[in-house]
């Protein structure tokens, strides 16, 4: 007897081409985001702190850590984020024929 998992709401979602295509753009400054936040985490900085050690305002933080506002942070203002967590933002061009393979590879070496 074969029984049927029942599929997630998340599954259910993905199946729909508009809703997966959306997905698939987003991820990438969701990801960051996340990573982000597990480096303030890490240090047990609050956006007030990463703030003042970037010569910034809590509400520019707040701003680039919302929904989609890292999307719209300049490179440098990101790599400057990054040093202040010690870290370093690497911005890097992935043929899209390689993605699948590469990106997995590279969230495991980068994984904390």
């Amino acid at each position: 007897m074969r029984k049927n998992k029942k599929k997630s709401l998340f599954e259910k979602r993905m199946a729909d081409n508009d809703f997966r295509r959306r997905f698939e753009k987003e991820y990438p400054a969701f990801n960051l985001e996340v990573q982000i936040l597990n480096a303030l985490e890490k240090k047990g900085w609050t956006y007030s702190k990463l703030a003042k050690a970037m010569g910034t305002s809590k509400s520019n933080i707040s701003r680039d850590l919302s929904a989609r506002g890292i999307r719209l942070a300049r490179i440098s203002r990101l790599a400057k984020m990054a040093q202040v967590l010690d870290s370093d933002f690497i911005p890097l061009l992935i043929p899209q024929k390689k993605e699948e393979k590469i990106l997995p590879e590279i969230q495991k070496l980068v994984a904390t």
